[in-house]
């Protein structure tokens, strides 16, 4: 059974797992009695539009419940919350090593589309967050902030009070080690396009915050290592890049955009000559979770990370904590920001012996309160992820070394 939230580890070269975290099992569902001459709504009405009553009754009760709940936890205002990291943080998240560029990464981070716009497991991963970087002593901190960044379809313009009930609210006011200048490096998931059919608000907000950086569907950056090496962020738009698919649009003007970002994609990683090359985009290549593997991206983005030796692909899209080993390059599903789903219905879905780790959560409404994030720590001659849980407790570890060990030629100097 998975009562421990979907733990699972495998014995691999530069894995290491850890204590898997113990969680009180799933509230057991308790089976209600039908009054004595009750009638059923189908006594009274079309068996559909019965249907259509109680799924709109069930998401009405969702909602007040989910208030209320969400009122009880974190009370007026949320700032109320603890500013300090709970001791179980200090006790599991050592200050890193000054030689380290220590960056972040976190998906589907995006609350909820009521009041109070935030999940308990959000803010909880948010103070955990915090506290890895308030122990770290590392010079330069960067936020991978990878898609389903408002749900549950987006914002609508450049002043939509999401930017700041999910967002300011949640990571800058307050936590000043979560909003340095420049530091949210922003990409966008399929839920960001529901409410106009693209991004342009979220990429409009870099002109009005010092935290958010979206400036193009895709681009890419440089972050030099403090003790020697440089790490190339290569982030992509997985929707655009997924168009005339399921998973992304159909229209013949998104496939032609979609074929230029493949274009830019494949001659980005081509020219790199980074100590380390990474890409970063909304959809897995591999994923155990309900949404499984891309097709598009296990077709196309696969042979691309390892014909050009990148060292590792972050995702998001399914919510839990996920790592695979697919060869030479490192896989981590950082989509547990904002709640944990349960399970591993796709594991037959990915290659024997790839999944290194997953972590998910339990049943709802228990998986509100838990998530999961990622730290990246490069240094000169290793890249360590650490997969970490809401409380933050570390999870597991993986490592890679840098791309010179490999056989690429890199060099200090890139644009």
């Amino acid at each position: 059974g998975d009562n421990s939230g979907g733990w699972m580890m495998a014995e691999q070269e530069g894995y290491r797992p850890l204590e898997a975290p113990a969680f009180p099992p799933a509230p057991a569902e308790a089976e209600a009695e039908p009054a004595r001459g009750a009638r059923s709504c189908s006594d009274s009405m079309p068996r559909s539009l019965a249907a259509v009553v109680a799924v709109a009754a069930t998401l009405s009760v969702s909602f007040v419940c989910y208030s209320v709940l969400c009122a009880a936890l974190l009370g007026e205002p949320l700032r109320a919350l603890p500013e300090s990291a709970p001791a179980a943080h200090n006790a599991s998240t050592p200050a890193t090593d000054g030689d380290a560029l220590l960056v972040f990464a976190t998906a589907d981070w995006g609350g909820v589309s009521v009041w109070p716009y935030v999940t308990p497991a959000q803010l909880a991963v948010r103070t955990a967050m915090a506290g890895v970087a308030r122990a770290s002593r590392s010079r330069v901190k960067r936020i991978l902030a990878l898609g389903d960044n408002f749900y549950s379809i987006g914002v609508r313009s450049v002043t939509d009070a999401r930017f700041k009930s999910t967002f300011e609210d949640v990571y800058v006011t307050g936590y000043p080690e979560l909003s340095e200048p420049d530091m949210w490096r922003v990409v966008a998931g399929n839920h960001d396009y529901l409410a106009t059919g693209n991004v342009s608000a979220q990429i409009a907000y870099s002109a009005h915050s010092r935290t958010w950086h979206f400036p193009s569907e895709y681009y890419t950056f440089a972050e030099a290592v403090p003790a020697g090496g440089r790490v190339q962020f290569v982030m992509t738009d997985s929707v655009l890049l997924s168009a005339g698919t399921e998973w992304g649009f159909g229209g013949e003007a998104d496939i032609r955009r979609g074929e230029a970002h493949w274009r830019w994609l494949n001659e980005t990683l081509a020219a790199s000559t980074a100590e380390y090359l990474i890409v970063a985009g909304h959809y897995p290549v591999w994923s155990v979770g309900s949404h499984g593997p891309s097709a598009r991206l296990v077709e196309r983005l696969r042979p691309m990370l390892a014909q050009y030796a990148v060292t590792a692909y972050f995702f998001g899209h399914d919510h839990c904590a996920q790592a695979f080993r697919d060869g030479s390059v490192d896989h981590h599903g950082v989509g547990g920001a904002h709640l944990l789903n349960f399970g591993r219905p796709n594991m037959r879905a990915v290659p024997d012996g790839t999944l290194a780790f997953h972590y998910g959560g339990a049943v709802w409404p228990a998986n509100v309160y838990q998530g999961a994030f990622a730290t990246a720590a490069f240094r000169p001659r290793a890249m360590t992820v650490t997969h970490y849980d809401s409380d933050g407790r570390m999870l597991a570890t993986m490592s890679r070394p840098p791309r010179s060990h490999v056989g690429v030629a890199v060099a200090d100097n890139f644009a």
